[in-house]
């Protein structure tokens, strides 16, 4: 068999281990099939990962029937496989999750004799063992058998390094007859099917996606995820909007009160979209908010930094939507063995970070992600921040009550990239800092635009939170300028239902206008 190793200018890798097998009673037939395993460079323990093949003469991608495809002609590799190839000169690709470099190798296939090649994925960083665990809190399938989609959560999320993933219901009328996922998630609540399925660290736990509509793909109240639920809390989805039936005289707050009763962490998705995130962050019923979760579109300041600019602890959070098809995911602190309460704690008190690539560290003078220090005159706070990622992301950067205050460039290492910033910040003011990666960075393996965002370290002042009055102000508008849409295009049984969807935005702005007189006091 002939073979060679190629580094690619600019394109980071580890050299690996090829094996290769030919046994001579074939030496006269053709290859047809070429098996392909994984292995971690350093224990040689066998891993599964991702893999793209694509021709050196064109660089056509190669189809892998055999496989589950992903997103850019990738495709999930569970360890060990056997996949059918041409008889060209060959491009292979392989990588596992955020944490280990990319590993390429070129492969002639034409020679004769059966073929297998061994790839070592060499690890640059690992979260686990700095006791960091990561979630994709938001995922459905559709479109697939049952069989498939079981396969597809049996293999793809051990194969992106995913360690806890809430595979989440939702309804919409006549589509949710494709949401494979739906007959999953009921399924757990009968006989917990999701433990069943459960891969080799991997943890599978049920969700609901509780949403409203005006008509399809318009805004309406927006959707909230509820997670590590004990049964769906219904209407699942409200209003004819989405279900062809009924009314809009449901907010989503009521849905909310219910599973957080019963225990549920409360996440909202889809960054800003929907009229009722403000209202609920406003009277504290939401635990995280979820950012680029079925897509890139948004901004921080839309969501994350409007609410911390009014003084309010906003635990950051990420996941995928329909399918895996990025590397989104939120890491959070665990002591011991990972959990889904335990994992979800550490959430919910703003100890996470987000992202699709880069790994992220940070402290403000030795106090970690979610901490809160309380000065009391100003001081100069050490701010030590780093990113580590397979990509490069170009800078690393400090973020202080939304402003960028500092960066720091990327340095090639290895195959891997590293950003590292270690100043002092003077606080003289409530405030809020955090770390995160340049929004101008490139697309990922997926071709997603890479991003990562640390929850925030808070900075009281004199037991003060930051204030800014004319984001308050902003904010209310925003809810009138809701009520007003509501009351052209909802559809109320009778004046019950009105008051009840109006009452949640009367309170969100009284609340705001109270806090306004208190600040200008």
């Amino acid at each position: 068999m002939k073979y060679k190793l190629k580094r690619q200018p600019c394109i980071p890798f580890f050299v690996l281990l090829i094996v290769v097998t030919s046994n001579p009673l074939f030496a006269e037939e053709l290859p047809e099939k070429l098996t392909l395993r994984l292995l971690d460079a350093a224990t040689e323990e066998p891993l599964s990962g991702v893999v793209r093949i694509t021709r050196l003469d064109d660089g056509q991608p190669i189809h892998l029937p055999e496989l589950i495809r992903r997103r850019n002609d990738w495709y999930t590799l569970p360890r060990a496989a056997s996949v059918t190839v041409p008889q060209a000169l060959l491009r292979i690709e392989a990588l596992r999750g955020l944490q280990t470099e990319l590993t390429v190798l070129e492969i002639d296939t034409a020679r004769p004799g059966i073929q297998s090649a061994t790839l070592k994925l060499r690890r640059f960083y690992d979260a686990k063992q700095r006791g960091q665990r990561n979630a994709n809190t938001h995922l459905h399938i559709m479109d697939r058998s049952r069989v498939d989609a079981e396969r597809y959560l049996r293999e793809v999320p051990e194969s992106d390094g995913l360690e806890l993933v809430y595979l989440s219901h939702l309804r919409r009328i006549p589509d949710e007859t494709r949401y494979i996922s739906n007959e999953i998630v009921e399924q757990h609540f009968t006989d917990s099917i999701l433990r069943t399925l459960s891969g080799k660290g991997v943890i599978l736990r049920p969700g609901e996606e509780h949403r409203h509509n005006f008509g399809r793909g318009g805004e309406g109240f927006g959707h909230v995820m509820l997670l590590d639920i004990s049964r769906l809390i219904r209407p699942v989805s409200i209003g004819p909007g989405i279900m062809k039936e009924g009314t809009d005289g449901i907010p989503l707050q009521q849905g909310i009160k219910e599973a957080r009763a019963e225990g549920g962490t409360i996440v909202w998705c889809h960054n800003a979209l929907g009229f009722e995130d403000i209202p609920n962050w406003v009277g504290g019923h939401l635990d995280a908010q979820n950012i680029f979760d079925g897509g890139n579109k948004g901004s921080y300041e839309e969501s994350f930094y409007r609410y911390l600019n009014l003084g309010m602890r906003i635990p950051f959070s990420t996941g995928t939507d329909w399918f895996i098809d990025d590397f989104s995911r939120v890491y959070a602190p665990i002591d011991g063995g990972l959990t889904s309460e335990a994992w979800l704690n550490q959430l919910r008190s703003g100890r996470s970070f987000i992202t699709n690539g880069p790994l992220l560290e940070f402290t403000v003078d030795g106090y970690a992600i979610g901490d809160t220090l309380n000065l009391s005159e100003p001081r100069e706070l050490n701010v030590t921040a780093k990113a580590v990622s397979r990509n490069d992301f170009y800078h690393l950067e400090i973020v202080r009550n939304g402003e960028v205050i500092g960066s720091a460039p990327t340095r090639l290492i290895d195959g891997h990239f590293v950003a590292e910033w270690n100043n002092t910040v003077l606080v003289d003011e409530p405030s809020w800092l955090a770390a995160r990666t340049a929004t101008d960075a490139p697309n990922n393996e997926f071709d997603n635009p890479i991003y990562s965002h640390t929850s925030p370290v808070y900075t009281d002042f004199n037991s003060r939170q930051p204030f800014q009055p004319e984001t308050a102000l902003e904010l209310i508008g925003e809810m009138e300028e809701a009520l007003q849409q509501i009351r052209v295009q909802a559809v109320f049984a009778n004046d019950s239902e009105s008051d009840s969807i109006v009452n949640v935005y009367r309170e969100g702005i009284r609340t705001l206008k109270q806090r306004l007189k208190a600040h200008a006091n």
